[in-house]
């Protein structure tokens, strides 16, 4: 079994599939938090949200996730392809 790298960035689809979706997860995670908040701020009359410790954690988690999902979607892709190399040489 060829020895896999789990830091090499192999640039084809299916590390474009993880690096999207590690991006986007990211993102939602990242938006969410901030979304009451906002709508407080643009409706007359709402109730003032306050910014909670939990909030505050998860806009950062998102925004660094979102920011470095290249990096872990090179690392979730390489990951998959050891797993299936394990298992091909397993069956066999």
């Amino acid at each position: 079994m060829n020895s896999i790298k789990i830091i090499k960035d192999r640039d084809n689809t299916s590390q474009r599939r993880w690096v999207f979706i590690v991006r986007l997860i990211g993102f939602i995670v990242f938006i969410i938090p901030l979304i009451q908040p906002m709508y407080a701020y643009m409706i007359i009359g709402m109730e003032e949200i306050q910014f909670s410790r939990t909030r505050i954690i998860l806009v950062i988690l998102g925004f660094a996730v979102s920011s470095s999902g290249k990096f872990i979607g090179i690392i979730n892709n390489n990951l998959g392809l050891f797993v299936k190399n394990a298992l091909k040489k397993f069956a066999s």
